[in-house]
């Protein structure tokens, strides 16, 4: 990883661990795919991804109506001072605007704050009516065990995000210079790329165990097989499959190292039915087969 930027990671890692904020980096400009190893490092802050998000975000309806709060956030980010809002979804965060040269380049947003759960419940109560995907007895669970306030003041949080801000914005310059040749800002303004790929990275995550293939990811990201084949090349720099298969192999590594389980049962639980196919596949992607690898480093 950049040195540039695993401090940056470390920073909003523990940020938002030791605080119980959920960090999520909105790029409006498109500035950040520019640059794959920064890409790499806010992959897992582009998207709300916790239980009730997913749970809310799992009807077509509800999953666009996000997307569709990056305009107005947008606009209001114009004004350059971090502001306060509550989700369609009842869920309440602050929005810290980052801008360079004048130009709203993104928003890192940092949650969750319930400030008035009767308004929270009420909206939650709009959506669950609006859509038969969603139960409002399950979703009011969903909110009430993974919405954590956070721990942290809003001093002190503002000050801790707006240094994050501020690095994007000089990093966004350097960028600047580096591709004088393209137009980094207006590449994009209401993309929700970002959205798909850190929704599939979350939903491949969650069921890799399974048989999943790539229209599966695709049906849950709401888009077609090539464009989300297409997306992740352009972002994780693999094909749907191979990065399945990636997640699988890192999985069945540390059973090898830490478990006496025999190769066939590793496999069938880590998503491979084929225990010869689970063995080329290890090979290919780690250069050793499973039990070299197991008698090597075990």
């Amino acid at each position: 990883m950049d040195a540039r930027y695993a401090k940056m990671a470390q920073f909003l890692e523990y940020v938002s661990n030791q605080y119980s904020l959920s960090i999520c980096v909105k790029d409006f400009s498109g500035f950040i795919p520019i640059d794959k190893e920064l890409d790499r490092v806010l992959q897992p802050y582009l998207a709300h991804t916790n239980p009730f998000c997913m749970y809310i975000k799992a009807d077509h309806k509800q999953y666009f109506c996000c997307v569709d709060m990056m305009r107005p956030m947008a606009i209001k980010c114009a004004g350059g001072k971090p502001f306060y809002g509550v989700c369609h979804a009842g869920v309440g965060e602050y929005v810290i605007p980052i801008k360079a040269d004048d130009i709203v380049l993104g928003a890192i947003t940092a949650g969750f704050f319930i400030e008035r759960p009767d308004l929270s419940r009420h909206l939650i109560l709009r959506r669950s009516r609006a859509s038969q995907k969603i139960d409002y007895e399950k979703a009011c669970e969903l909110f009430d065990r993974y919405i954590v306030p956070s721990a942290v003041g809003l001093e002190q949080m503002l000050t801790f995000l707006e240094i994050v801000a501020e690095y994007l914005a000089t990093t966004y310059l350097h960028l600047k210079n580096i591709h004088s040749g393209e137009k980094l800002p207006a590449r994009r303004y209401n993309s929700h790329e970002d959205t798909i790929v850190a929704h599939a990275l979350e939903y491949i995550s969650r069921n890799f165990a399974s048989q999943i293939l790539v229209r599966d990811v695709a049906s849950y990201c709401y888009c077609s097989e090539s464009y989300i084949n297409h997306s992740f090349k352009k972002r994780v720099s693999m094909n749907v499959n191979t990065y399945i298969n990636k997640v699988r192999i890192e999985h069945a590594k540390h059973r090898l190292l830490h478990t006496k389980d025999k190769m066939t049962a590793i496999a069938m639980d880590v998503g491979f039915n084929d225990p010869n196919y689970f063995s080329r596949v290890f090979t290919q992607l780690v250069g050793n087969t499973p039990s070299e690898f197991r008698r090597r480093y075990s």
